[in-house]
């Protein structure tokens, strides 16, 4: 009996490590397939470009364009009273109740934008850019002659400005992740 269970002990052993054996030659095998990453088709009619930033790519401030700010109207001028009205004996006006509203605080000018801005190159021209962590902007655009510029908002900070052209188009991803970036993807027509 004691032989019998020394050969189910080692056929046992030999299961175990060639199931572990086929196992790791599986995975191996196997896990580039499964990545977090779906493939990516290969396009004769694409090129792709991934660009990171950092502070030294930023434009000087007086290159970026400056946002437009909203136009405040001028008061209206007073008129001189005329010289019947100046003779004019005025009655005093009762004082105001304290029950009466009083008028809103006109509301303070726009801080200006200081995000850094970055110039995004593409075949179909450029886009220019403010980042930050939490708001993405294009404040401009130069487009080639005969391409047109639509941009996109997918979220605060995912931002897809597209540059098409007669035969081609250049679709710009602007993003955040840890730090400005954009994917430039080039499309010729076929």
């Amino acid at each position: 009996m004691g032989r019998s269970w020394r050969f189910v002990i080692a056929w046992l052993s030999a299961a175990v490590a060639a199931v572990t054996v086929s196992w790791l030659g599986v995975r191996l095998g196997v896990a580039p397939a499964i990545t977090d990453e779906a493939p990516v088709a290969i396009d004769a009619n694409r090129r792709y470009t991934e660009v990171r930033f950092g502070v030294a790519d930023a434009l000087p401030s007086s290159a970026a364009p400056a946002t437009p700010r909203p136009s405040h109207s001028s008061p209206r001028p007073r008129r001189k009273p005329s010289s019947a009205a100046a003779t004019r004996t005025t009655t005093p006006r009762p004082a105001p109740s304290l029950t009466s509203a009083s008028p809103s605080p006109s509301p303070a000018p726009p801080a200006p934008d200081v995000r850094p801005r970055y110039r995004v190159q593409s075949e179909g021209g450029d886009v220019i850019v403010a980042y930050s962590s939490t708001r993405i902007d294009v404040v401009g655009a130069d487009p080639l002659p005969g391409y047109a510029v639509t941009v996109t908002r997918r979220s605060d900070t995912l931002v897809v400005a597209r540059l098409a052209g007669p035969s081609h188009a250049s679709v710009i991803t602007l993003y955040w992740n840890a730090g400005p970036g954009a994917q430039i993807v080039e499309e010729y027509g076929g």
